[in-house]
């Protein structure tokens, strides 16, 4: 959101969904009942109304991708991995996840929520592929990778955004035992770098 959604509807980010739901339902009603009124003042209400309509969709999209990002399988072991991501402390959540013998699909796509939140988009969406060439079937795999593709074919991220200095990451998808993630050759990212370039002229939602 380029703008603070919550003030439009006077609430703070760290409102509760009831509490958003409730102050969304008493201005709609209020709004919807002053735009009648003659002049000004029912153009300032119609305004008014449309403006808390996209605030609180914007809000509520916003919560959505929130919940997927961290929303992992608990019993396939990322709890741990996914309280330590909430908190921020990312190095640790990684070295978790490096610690863990089976890179299944569910640990790809952790590891793309990582590579996400440190702005490495290209790492984070390779990571997402991964995840759905294993388990083409997972609705959520899909979804936050369409998301992030939306979001790399804009003009949201700069070039410069693109092109991350990540450690290396494997190839192709690996079960088994491992000390680290790989992203691919140099050749591979700058490839890819082009790629997302050009559609820009490339989590969206993950």
């Amino acid at each position: 959101m380029d703008y603070n959604a919550y003030e439009i509807l006077g609430l703070t980010s760290s409102a509760t969904r009831d509490e958003i739901d409730a102050k969304y339902k008493q201005l709609r009603d209020k709004y919807q009942r002053d735009r009648f009124l003659p002049g000004e003042e029912g153009e300032e209400a119609s305004e008014r109304l449309q403006q808390i309509e996209v605030a609180y969709r914007d809000i509520l999209a916003s919560l959505e991708e929130s919940k997927q990002e961290t929303d992992f399988t608990q019993d396939e072991g990322y709890g741990e991995v996914q309280r330590l991501i909430n908190e921020g402390k990312l190095s640790e959540a990684q070295a978790l996840l490096d610690a863990r013998e089976i890179r299944d699909a569910e640990w790809h796509y952790v590891q793309s929520i990582l590579f996400y939140k440190q702005n490495w988009f290209l790492e984070s969406k390779k990571q997402l592929e991964l995840a759905c060439q294993m388990d083409p079937n997972n609705e959520r795999y899909k979804q936050s990778l369409e998301k992030l593709t939306k979001i790399l074919a804009s003009n949201t991220i700069s070039p410069d955004q693109l092109r991350t200095t990540s450690r290396p990451m494997d190839d192709g998808p690996k079960v088994g035992a491992g000390n680290g993630t790989c992203t691919g050759s140099a050749c591979a990212d700058c490839l890819l770098c082009n790629a997302c370039c050009n559609c820009a002229s490339c989590m969206s939602g993950c």
